[in-house]
C-alpha cells in the first residue's frame, strides 16, 4: 500500500470498492497496514492505533472462517454437509445458513445458497466459465432450492441432491471476524475489505472513514464516496464475473428461475447494514430480486442500499443522503 497525504486503503480488484483512509496526524495512531489473500480474493487491512500482532490476529481470524465455512475445503462442516447430505455444524456455520434460509423465504428463492450445482456447472468458480447446455441447466436446477434444507438443533439435512455454497455470505462475514479483532485489540480505528466487502471500525485519528464505491461502468472510477464508521458495506455486480459466448455475455449471480443469468436492469447493488454477513447476503439477494422487491426488505434488515441500473441511473436510500458524495446525478428513495 502506497501512503500519500490522502491514501487509498485498498484497491479491490475485480470487485466492488476502493476505500481509502488519510495519513495519521498523530505518531501514536500511524496506520499499520497489511495486503493479503484469502476466500480467494484479496484482503487488505489497515489500522490506526494498532500493531502488525492486531493485522496478524484479524488474519488468521479471516483464514479461520474460511476454513470453516468454505465449500472448497474438504476438511470444513460445509464440504461434510455436502458430502454426506447430512452434519453438525459449528455455530457460525449455522448461523449462516440459518440467516440464508430466512432471506431465501422472503425473497420467493430467489436468494437461495443451495446453488452449488449451477454454480459449478457454469464454471464461474474457474478461469474458464462457459455456458451450459439446456438440459444440464434443468437438471442442476432439479437439485436447487431452500425448502431442501432441514434445520434442527445444530444438525442440517439436504435432500434432493442439494449442495450448499456459503459465498453469498462469506466476504461480509470476514470483515466482521476481522473487525471483531479490532475490538478485542482496543485500537482506535481500523478498516478492512475482503473482495467486495468492506468493515468500518472506530476512526482514522478521529475522522469517520471515507469509503469509495466502484464504478461499475469503469473500473478505474469511483461511482461516488460514503463518510462511515462502525458499519459493513458490500456490494455485489454483474460486472464482477463475466464471460462472452455467442455474442451474448453472461454474468455469475444466477436466476433460480431459469438457471441463466438475472436479468432486471441491475448492474450493482451496494448494500450497508450493521452486520458484516448479513450486509453480504442482502447484496446478493437485493440484486437479484431488483430494486422494488428490494425496497420492502430493507427497512426489516436497518439497511441501506445503493442502486445502478445497467442505463447508468443511480439510486440510493434515504438514510445515505447525507454521507453519499458524487459528481453523478443519483435520485433520493425511500423504502
Amino acid at each position: 500500500m502506497k501512503r500519500t497525504v490522502s491514501i487509498y486503503a485498498t484497491l479491490l480488484i475485480l470487485f466492488s470498492f476502493y476505500a481509502y483512509a488519510c495519513s495519521a496526524s498523530r505518531r501514536s495512531d500511524s496506520p499499520k497496514s497489511q495486503t493479503s489473500y484469502a476466500m480467494g480474493s484479496l484482503v487488505t487491512q489497515t489500522v490506526y492505533g494498532g500493531d502488525g500482532q492486531t493485522l496478524e490476529n484479524a488474519m488468521k481470524a479471516i483464514v479461520a472462517l474460511d476454513d470453516e465455512i468454505s465449500y472448497r475445503n474438504d476438511m470444513s462442516v460445509i464440504a461434510e454437509l455436502n458430502e454426506n447430505a447430512n452434519a453438525r455444524l459449528s455455530a457460525k456455520a449455522l448461523e449462516l445458513i440459518t440467516q440464508s434460509q430466512k432471506l431465501s423465504r422472503e425473497t420467493d428463492g430467489k436468494y437461495d445458497i443451495t446453488v452449488l450445482s449451477l454454480v459449478l456447472l457454469w464454471g464461474f468458480d474457474t478461469d474458464s466459465p462457459s455456458l451450459p447446455d439446456d438440459n444440464d441447466i434443468r437438471s442442476a436446477l432439479l437439485k436447487t432450492g431452500y425448502e431442501k434444507i432441514t434445520i434442527n438443533d445444530d444438525i442440517v439435512t439436504l435432500a434432493g441432491g442439494a449442495a450448499v455454497d456459503l459465498s453469498a455470505a462469506g466476504k461480509g462475514e470476514a470483515c466482521e471476524v476481522a473487525v471483531n479483532e479490532y475490538k478485542k485489540a482496543g485500537i482506535t480505528g481500523g478498516i478492512v475489505t475482503v473482495g467486495g466487502s468492506v468493515g468500518v471500525y472506530g476512526t482514522k485519528n478521529g475522522e469517520k472513514f471515507t469509503v469509495g464505491v466502484r464504478d461499475p461502468f469503469d473500473a478505474s472510477s469511483l461511482l461516488g464516496t460514503l463518510l462511515l464508521t462502525d458499519i459493513y458495506i458490500s456490494t455485489s455486480g454483474s460486472y464482477e464475473k463475466k464471460f462472452s459466448s455467442g455474442g451474448t455475455e453472461y454474468h455469475h449471480l444466477l436466476d433460480t428461475d431459469t438457471g441463466y443469468p438475472v436479468e432486471n436492469g441491475l448492474i450493482s447493488v451496494t448494500v450497508i447494514c450493521n452486520d458484516g454477513g448479513l450486509s453480504d447476503m442482502l447484496a446478493s439477494a437485493f440484486f437479484c430480486v431488483g430494486k422494488e422487491k428490494a425496497l420492502t426488505l430493507i427497512g426489516e434488515y436497518s439497511a441501506e442500499a445503493i442502486f445502478v441500473t445497467t442505463d447508468k441511473h443511480i439510486y440510493i436510500t434515504g438514510g445515505l443522503a447525507d454521507c453519499f458524495d458524487s459528481s453523478y446525478g443519483f435520485t433520493v428513495i425511500s423504502p
